[in-house]
């Protein structure tokens, strides 16, 4: 018989004591990848998380298949990944510290010019580097990211202007090159994350984790997981009760922490994640000592879920982590100068792109001679219907429809309408969807009350009829042209995802986070375009 081995390379007890090996045709199954599995039913089973835990025992549901050594080297590494990064913030160093520097130091020497520009480079690069910008998760927040830049270029800027002065001149250019060099890494870095978010939504790059839990905390993780691939998990097994089958039907799964490491080798996996409700507190220590043992890397879910991470504040105490979480604080003013940036970025924005709609709605008119406008009834603030308005992109026939439009929803997990394939969408429809131009019209509704530059999409009223108590909560608030949802999950088609950002934000409001929505809107909906329009194009070649 073979003896599996514990990642330590000591062997696996074939049998310990209390248990006795499985046997008759399942016993095979049960041997494969080296890992010891033991009977589903065990009398003298201890609960999970106690020190006389089994060691091992895996099983690997019917169907479910752990990935080929092959599966696990494919593209999708962190190397790979932060190459790219440090390509994208090379690029910005070298622009504008070395280009730009070339650029506004016209009155020195060429020579000096570039050594200068070398000096600012190499300076906030190794700056850089110290501020721990290449380590994900002390950039989780943009804006902790975006201060560590500040820092870092500020050192870059500091070591320029020393150089300027050895040099006998002076001027201000290190500070306007340290400024375009924060623009530049600042953008650069958003457009990586952008794209990194798009590749996650395909399944690449995902950090594969194996989830310690197995009660209905838990599945709400995985469920959450699963449904917004682009967060960047994929839970490739579970650590649990098997007398609960909330997660392991689905995956591979282990019972006792003494399993993770053999887990993880098995699926591939190079981290953890823990549940901590699912266990007790020697089982939450055992795990992360388990975890840590095997190289793994370890990260806790609390499970505080509607809470933004920025109310949550550490206070710890006797060494124990404590956390405080800040009120959700909505002064009257506070509301009132929503409404005034409503008023006047809706007013200012309707003035600007006053000529795009209308040769939009000459072309609309062009295509098939029907209206340009198109009004729809919305459910809006406190339960109340409004009228929406959108320039057409469907086809004016109304007359029967051919299909059945149910047919087409990607939306397969809640009452909303979302499809990327509706044939109905006229030719000149589809790139006002893609370009986010259609809705522009919507400046209206914010400007006379309606709806709010940032809040939940509105609802038609047969959606809105099909909401629980909890998701009603959405008509506490005006609905919004932008929201949390369209910047972070705009091309998921998960209802779970809608569901899960449309109430943090009614729930974490902050005119803080209605200014950071306001800003990532633009770049979003111009990635969003681009990406569309490129997919359709080589749709098209294909063809």
């Amino acid at each position: 018989m073979d003896i599996p081995f514990r990642h330590d390379g000591l062997p696996v007890d074939p049998q310990p004591p209390g248990y006795a090996l499985p046997s008759g045709p399942g016993a095979a199954f049960a041997r494969r990848e080296g890992a010891l599995v033991l009977p589903h039913v065990a009398p003298r089973e201890p609960p999970l998380g106690t020190p006389d835990a089994p060691v091992a025992r895996l099983v690997r549901p019917s169907g479910v298949a752990t990935r080929t050594p092959a599966e696990r080297s494919r593209p999708g590494g962190n190397g790979s990944l932060r190459a790219r990064l440090v390509v994208c913030d090379w690029s910005a160093i070298v622009l504008t510290w070395i280009g730009l520097g070339l650029v506004l130091l016209a009155s020195s020497a060429p020579v000096r010019r570039l050594e200068l520009g070398v000096v600012g480079a190499v300076a906030t690069v190794l700056a850089m580097r110290l501020a721990g910008l290449y380590r994900s998760r002390l950039c989780v927040r943009r804006s902790d990211e975006l201060w560590r830049i500040v820092l870092a270029v500020t050192a870059g800027a500091l070591a320029f202007a020393y150089a300027q002065h050895r040099s006998g001149t002076t001027g201000s250019q290190a500070v306007s090159i340290g400024a375009a060099c924060i623009v530049a890494l600042t953008a650069l870095r958003w457009y990586y994350r952008s794209w990194l978010r798009h590749q996650h939504a395909l399944g690449m790059y995902l950090r594969r984790v194996v989830l310690i839990g197995n009660n209905e905390d838990a599945a709400t993780l995985f469920t959450m997981l699963r449904a917004e691939p682009e967060l960047g998990f994929e839970v490739t097994g579970t650590i649990g009760d098997p007398g609960a089958d909330l997660v392991r039907a689905e995956l591979p799964w282990g019972a006792g922490v003494g399993a993770i490491a053999d887990l993880a080798r098995s699926t591939g996996a190079n981290g953890v994640l823990i549940v901590p409700s699912a266990l007790s507190s020697v089982g939450v220590r055992d795990a992360i000592r388990c975890a840590a043992s095997a190289g793994l890397h370890v990260q806790i879910w609390p499970g505080i879920g509607g809470i933004a991470s920025r109310r949550l504040r550490q206070v710890p105490a006797s060494g124990e982590a404590f956390f405080y979480v800040e009120p959700k604080l909505a002064r009257p003013w506070h509301r009132a100068l929503k409404r005034l940036i409503d008023v006047v970025g809706s007013f200012l924005v309707l003035s600007i792109s006053a000529p795009i709609i209308l040769v939009a709605a000459g072309l609309i008119k062009l295509g098939d001679r029907g209206t340009v406008f198109h009004r729809q009834e919305r459910i809006g603030l406190d339960g109340r219907s409004f009228v929406l308005y959108k320039l057409r992109t469907m086809t004016s026939h109304h007359g029967p429809v051919p299909f059945d439009p149910g047919e087409l929803n990607e939306r397969v997990d809640g009452p909303l309408f979302k499809s990327a394939r509706d044939p109905r969408v006229t030719r000149v429809g589809r790139y006002l969807r893609a370009t986010s131009i259609d809705e522009l019209p919507q400046l209206w509704n914010v400007l006379s009350g309606s709806m709010s530059l940032v809040g939940p999409r509105p609802a038609l009223p047969e959606e809105t009829a099909q909401f629980d108590v909890d998701l009603l909560r959405r008509l506490t608030v005006r609905p919004g042209l932008t929201g949390l949802w369209q910047i972070e999950a705009r091309d998921n088609p998960s209802f779970t995802a809608y569901r899960r950002l449309d109430l943090h934000y009614v729930d974490n409001w902050s005119l803080v986070l209605d200014l950071s929505i306001l800003l990532s809107t633009p770049a979003v909906v111009l990635s969003h375009a681009a990406r569309t329009l490129s997919e359709r194009r080589q749709a098209a070649e294909r063809r």
